[in-house]
Formats: C-alpha cells, structure tokens, sequence
C-alpha cells in the first residue's frame, strides 16, 4: 500500500487522499503510518542503514518485523498541526526508549517543523550518528545509536 501511496503521490492528489483515508479506516493510525513509513522511504533507508549491523538473516528479519510492529515507538511522525514545542515534547517522552535507530519524519508543511526543531532534537540524540534525508517537502532524520 505504501508504494501505491508513493505512485499516487505523484500522479493523483484526490486518490492519494481516498487511500490514505481507507487505510486509516481499516488500519487504524499504524496502518497509516506503517504505509507512510514505505511511501516515504524511510523502510529502505532503516533497511540500509541497519544492514551493516546484521549479524544473521532472521535477526534482521525479526528487528524489521520489530519496528514495523512498533512503528509508533520508533518513528515520530510530525504533523503540519504541530509546532516545534510539540515535536520537543514528544523526542522527550521518545527519547527515553534505547532504539538502535530513531526516526523523526515530517512530510509537507510538517517538513518545515521538523527542520525548525533540528538543533533541539539533536541534543537528545548526541550519542548517535545523523543521516538526514531531504528531499522535496520531505524531512526525514535518522538517527543510529553508537554501539561500542
């Protein structure tokens, strides 16, 4: 459904809503998220991310599983209706959780307040490495746990 999204995107607005919204209805707001989160690329880059950690193939397995299961744990979805306190608030409460990678996602009007609370995010995460994906009206950081 993710990639339907992605094409929709692209192609047709009023579809991508329609889809959006049925997948809400059925799945509730994981399901939308979990479908935003392959839309939006952010399930290939995690994948390539945390490829170098692999160890064995149903490990990497069971850790994808784990975060597709918990996306809400591991993956702050920004809303256009939040504001940079909000987005704090919410990495506060978040930040707690020992992920080996933590995303912070905003797509359209939220990619703005996701760029705006940057610098404030990355105080919770100074033990980690930052990728940023840019791309658009797409803003998207990652944020890997260093192991030693």
């Amino acid at each position: 459904m993710g990639l339907i999204l992605r094409k929709l995107e692209e192609e047709d607005k009023d579809r991508l809503a329609n889809l959006r919204d049925k997948i809400y209805r059925k799945y509730d707001i994981k399901g939308l998220h979990i479908a935003q989160f392959v839309q939006n690329g952010i399930l290939n880059r995690y994948i390539g991310i945390s490829i170098d950690e692999m160890t064995t193939l149903d490990k990497f397995q069971e850790d994808i599983l784990k975060v597709l299961h918990n996306i809400d744990k591991y993956v702050l979805f920004v809303e256009g209706t939040d504001n940079s306190s909000m987005v704090i608030q919410k990495v506060t409460v978040m930040s707690v959780y020992d992920l080996p990678i933590f995303i912070v996602s905003g797509i359209g009007s939220a990619a703005d307040i996701v760029k705006e609370s940057e610098d404030r995010i990355k105080e919770f995460f100074q033990s980690c490495e930052l990728e940023k994906m840019s791309k658009g009206k797409k803003e998207i950081l990652f944020f890997k746990r260093i192991r030693i």
